[in-house]
């Protein structure tokens, strides 16, 4: 399912929230990946917690590595 790009959204992400090595140890610095899409950088995949993010919950995601991969398709 398409997510909303919107300020709840990225409020609920978890992205930034430090959970997420992959996140962390390739210093990205947007988040809501799932919703705009991959980051900028390659980013090296370490650990991905968006399975356990309110927002996967919300919109039945089933992917993992939004950063790396790109945003989740309807």
């Amino acid at each position: 399912m398409k997510v909303p790009d919107n300020e709840a959204n990225r409020q609920s992400c978890i992205c930034d929230k430090g959970d997420c090595q992959t996140y962390n140890q390739n210093g990205l610095s947007d988040t809501l990946f799932c919703a705009i899409g991959k980051s900028s950088k390659t980013p090296r995949r370490v650990k991905c917690p968006c399975n356990v993010c309110p927002i996967w919950a919300t919109y039945n995601l089933s992917d993992l590595y939004y950063c790396i991969e790109g945003a989740a398709k309807e």
